[in-house]
């Protein structure tokens, strides 16, 4: 768009669809997130699709994006159906929350969640860490052959749980909880309403979503009764105001110079479960794809881990910065198979960028992973080569756009759990290499993209394999 010409919405390339239904029957499939990779072939970096008369505009451009996600919250905001629904099921926190709430709502989420608390969580993390390594350790000598995905989830859980309010689960040991029985069940609905064309539950309440109401009450009921014990504890022990040692005390800290409402508070950490569940297993578990194709990465891996500890498990908070590879294969794994690879946004007010004309009310989805794999950004985009993102790499990647990255987000509106997202995966990747080498138990083409509220691998079954 190099002169200067309004273009309108309704003037965009589309695929194409058919005349009622538009787009929905292609879009709504278990790959829909590869389907609008296949548009961006068809169509350019940013055209129109519908669906049953409902228009989004997709932009594929990092660059137009980048602009979008700069102008929130004031220009753009979440896509209003998933606020919708989130405060349907009576979640009101930082992930949904707009506007003036939100900005309310950013400061003391985004500081209980600081590297400062983080470091205060670590023991939390280390220990699932040493949990699931005598897991995978028995499953090794057993030579049993491991979803990986179903585990990773298991250890993601236990640690969110616990840093969310110290609720200990022992997900890992396929010990059964109702709690995260009820949250089984929860997520995915949240998932299938965003994306149902009709509310057919506002009229007739089907099996489905008797079970969601019932979940949703049992988990309220729980997480309250964890924001009363919590009041108490800080109240009685004046240290954790220093020192908290979960996300719902730091919170409530935080909280004295805001006073939300313990619904707001209910909402935040609603938000941590939600957020610090599937996108971290999900991208640990695109590492283990890749690492198990790689075995001479995986030997990096363990050289680094050897030289920086001595222990089973990198003990100390301060090994983190320290394990620079494990956190380049964690980077390369997000940016070859982002778990978020597109956003849902829609416009304020009236907005131009790059000469298009954004009505308000415009929904647009920003699809992330094209850019991620472009040539033009990264050099051999489509090889996963760490290295790329360690300083003084591999000369021959000399193309790399970081920026173009969007695996928590971009602008203000960025994932305040990154930082923990990216701990718990450098812990992991490092201790699993350290002790064992992996082999894909299925061929590479077998492992699906699977999208449901985030993208997983389908059908990932690694053997671990023992080394000295």
């Amino acid at each position: 768009m190099s002169d200067h010409t309004l273009i309108e919405v309704k003037n965009l390339k589309s695929p194409k669809g058919t005349f009622l239904l538009g787009h929905l029957p292609q879009f709504n499939t278990y790959n829909k997130h590869q389907v609008l990779e296949r548009w961006v072939d068809e169509c350019g970096e940013l055209f129109k699709i519908h669906f049953v008369g409902k228009e989004f505009v997709v932009s594929a451009n990092p660059d137009f994006n980048n602009k979008m996600l700069r102008l929130r919250p004031e220009g753009f905001k979440r896509f209003s159906k998933i606020d919708e629904i989130l405060k349907e099921m009576g979640v009101d926190g930082v992930f949904n929350a707009e506007g003036a709430t939100w900005k309310r709502q950013r400061k003391p989420t985004a500081e209980a969640l600081s590297v400062k608390n983080i470091k205060a969580f670590y023991p939390v993390i280390l220990d699932k860490t040493k949990v699931i390594l005598e897991k995978f350790k028995n499953y090794a000598q057993q030579k049993t052959i491991v979803d990986v995905q179903k585990e990773f989830m298991a250890f993601t859980i236990d640690i969110t749980t616990e840093i969310a309010f110290g609720h200990k689960l022992d997900t890992i040991n396929n010990k059964s909880n109702s709690f995260q029985k009820h949250l089984e069940v929860i997520f995915p609905m949240i998932n299938t309403r965003v994306t149902a064309p009709i509310p057919i539950w506002r009229y007739f309440k089907r099996e489905k979503d008797k079970i969601l109401d019932a979940s949703l009450k049992a988990i309220e009921k729980v997480i309250y009764e964890f924001i009363d014990d919590a009041k108490k504890r800080i109240a009685e022990n004046p240290k954790l105001r220093e020192q908290p040692s979960n996300f719902l005390e730091a919170l409530l800290v935080e909280n004295e110079d805001v006073n939300f409402t313990d619904k707001e508070i209910y909402g935040n950490v609603f938000t941590i479960l939600l957020a610090g569940e599937d996108t971290t297993s999900n991208s640990l578990s695109w590492a283990m794809y890749y690492l198990a194709q790689h075995p001479e990465i995986v030997a990096k891996v363990r050289a680094e881990a050897k030289d920086i500890y001595t222990e089973d498990t990198p003990n100390m908070y301060e090994h983190i910065d320290q394990l620079k590879y494990a956190n380049a294969v964690a980077q390369e794994a997000m940016r070859l198979k982002p778990t978020t690879p597109q956003l849902y946004l829609e416009s304020n007010e009236d907005v131009i960028i790059d000469n298009l004309f954004i009505p308000k009310g415009t929904s647009i989805i920003l699809q992330n992973k094209v850019a991620q794999t472009d040539e033009a950004y990264f050099s051999n985009p489509d090889s996963f080569v760490p290295e790329r993102w360690m300083v003084n790499g591999c000369p021959m990647h000399k193309n790399h756009v970081p920026n173009v990255m969007r695996a928590f987000g971009g602008g203000a509106r960025y994932c305040p759990g990154m930082h923990l997202a990216k701990t718990e995966m450098i812990i992991l990747i490092s201790t699993l290499c350290k002790h064992f080498d992996f082999k894909l138990e299925v061929k590479p083409e077998q492992i699906r993209e699977q999208f449901e509220f985030t993208m997983y691998p389908e059908n990932l079954k690694v053997a671990f394999i023992p080394v000295n």
